[in-house]
């Protein structure tokens, strides 16, 4: 064949495959779904479009802006407000929503409802991953609406519960969090700290260079996480608490207020277990806690949706390598058992606990001070002589008065403790506990004895037989703290701003010094309410008050 015409044939058949792989490459968009359109402006413009193939979002936020503008609206109302007019295919809650949603939000709220809700500021929010990091993820994932990564403001704020403070909003600079820890109150007789209590405690260090010995020493501003129920009554009741009626919130409590309660006051052990977080992991992990902290409200049941089964679910939520764990895909109701399965696994250091003595060097292990207090007990008993008291419980049953009156009768006694330091801190150290024994029992008696009038009734029969100067100071030591306990704690939308927490300053409850002044001074207006109801509580504040006194005395021996 004359080379003209294999040439001409050749062209052909590369013509050919031209326009078959032109066709090829062109046949797959003919059916293929454009985005459509959710929301556009009144000119027709689109200002969020769906593109069901690829599953992503895109929006067009000057338009959106604009539109919530002519309507005196900020972008996410007019979202709220216009979704029920969208063509809304293929955006709807799924089971992964309805599961995060279980541990994020209130769960009074209808998952649809919060669905849209988060949806909205999702699109509309510009700081969204730094106020709502588990959502935001969840949304990323699903609807890739955002490119670049958002710069958050260092600082997280917690609202931190203690003894003498309420409302006390404390902020956490991640640089300065080295680790967390879980951490296991042992079990007691109590029916609802049988099985211990599980939490998780934040390691903040002093600086941000500090070593991790300055970090672990640092108890003071460590702060520890866990899941209680709110108590909405007076007193507890413990059927409410077997069938949910309590709510069940993200408590932030200062370390060294959880190590009293434990330690000294109920005389359980405390572990603290390092997890194996990266420093990314961490600071996650801390964000991700906040915004459950300030979110997250749901049913609390004794026996099975408790601090350990919903620290389960938050992990799980929070931390990839929690959940790829598969001797963690049991949900553990009790507390030891859940601990001990996390003992068995690669993402807890369990070796901080191997040695216990080690450990409390380390500040891994926190003992029961039982023995401290029985060893203070036998060398005052030992120094008084004539061995007074039986036991340690004997000692702090027995009427204050009765103690100082043994210890002033005794000449001996009270030169030793002007002479013996070591003498004088024990016998201090018995009259602390006591002091922390009784307030205990003051708080309960006055728990009855409110529940059985209400805070309503018991404030306006003090207004009215109080001086106004009292009675403000029985407001601030007494009712407002009660409120606070009983009342329902605000939720919201993800973590807030220092703008937004600026209006909610730290309000300081009464020293135990202060309080007992004041109880003096109520007590006949109190007592005039129901004299037989209020018996139990006078002689519990009594004896409350009497104990601070002999810790004074027993301080200026220690100062002549």
């Amino acid at each position: 064949m004359p080379y003209i015409y294999v040439k001409a044939r050749l062209l052909i058949a590369f013509s050919l495959v031209a326009l078959l792989s032109a066709a090829c490459s062109v046949s797959p968009q003919i059916g293929q779904e454009q985005p459509y359109v959710i929301l556009s402006a009144e000119n027709g413009m689109p200002i969020i479009q769906f593109d069901r193939t690829l599953s992503t979002l895109s929006v067009d936020r000057q338009s959106l802006v604009k539109a919530a503008a002519a309507e005196d609206l900020n972008a996410e109302q007019w979202l709220l407000e216009n979704f029920d007019k969208a063509d809304l295919k293929g955006l709807s809650e799924d089971t992964g929503f309805e599961k995060l949603a279980d541990i994020v939000s209130d769960n009074d709220l209808d998952a649809k409802d919060v669905y849209w809700s988060v949806l909205a500021r999702y699109i509309s929010k510009a700081d969204f991953a730094c106020k709502e990091p588990l959502y935001y993820q969840y949304f990323q994932a699903r609807y890739n609406l955002y490119e670049k990564e958002v710069s958050c403001e260092t600082a997280i704020p917690f609202n931190v519960l203690s003894r003498y403070t309420a409302n006390n909003i404390v902020y956490v600079d991640p640089r300065r969090l080295r680790d967390i820890h879980v951490v296991f109150a042992s079990k007691d007789d109590n029916m609802m700290s049988k099985f211990g209590h599980i939490s998780l405690r934040l390691v903040i260090c002093p600086q941000e260079n500090s070593t991790d010995a300055e970090c672990d020493a640092n108890l003071y501003q460590h702060i520890v996480l866990g899941y209680m129920a709110h108590v909405d009554d007076i007193k507890i009741n413990r059927l409410k608490g077997l069938f949910g009626d309590y709510k069940a919130y993200l408590y932030a409590n200062s370390f060294m207020d959880v190590y009293q309660k434990y330690t000294i006051s109920e005389f359980r052990n405390i572990s603290s277990m390092p997890l194996n977080l990266s420093q990314q992991e961490r600071e996650a992990m801390l964000r991700s806690l906040a915004e459950i902290h300030w979110g997250f409200a749901g049913d609390y049941k004794f026996t099975h949706r408790n601090c350990s089964s919903l620290m389960q679910l938050a992990l799980s939520a929070m931390w990839p390598n929690f959940s790829d764990e598969l001797s963690l895909q049991t949900l553990y109701w009790r507390p030891d058992s859940f601990f001990q399965a996390l003992q068995t696994t690669a993402i807890a250091t369990s070796s901080a606990l191997t040695d216990l003595e080690l450990a409390e060097e380390g500040g891994f292990y926190f003992a029961s001070t039982e023995a401290i207090y029985n060893k203070a007990f036998d060398v005052v008993n030992e120094a008084m002589k004539n061995h007074r008291y039986s036991s340690l419980s004997d000692y702090l049953s027995t009427n204050p008065i009765l103690r100082d009156n043994a210890v002033q009768e005794n000449t001996s006694y009270i030169a030793r403790l002007q002479s013996d330091a070591y003498l004088l801190e024990a016998q201090l150290l018995l009259e602390e506990l006591s002091l922390v024994k009784f307030e205990s029992i003051m708080n309960a008696e006055m728990g009855y004895f409110f529940s059985k009038y209400g805070v309503a009734e018991i404030e306006a029969h003090m207004h009215q037989s109080m001086s106004s100067e009292t009675y403000v100071a029985f407001s601030e030591c007494v009712l407002g703290p009660l409120r606070e306990r009983i009342r329902p704690i605000k939720r919201r939308d993800g973590i807030p701003d220092s703008f937004e927490l600026a209006s909610e300053s730290t309000r300081k409850s009464c020293q135990a010094e202060d309080k007992a002044k004041l109880l003096k001074q109520v007590n006949l207006y109190l007592e005039s309410l129901d004299p037989e109801a209020w018996a139990d509580v006078k002689t519990a504040v009594y004896y409350w008050a009497e104990i601070i006194n002999n810790i004074n005395s027993y301080k200026e021996l220690g100062n002549k």
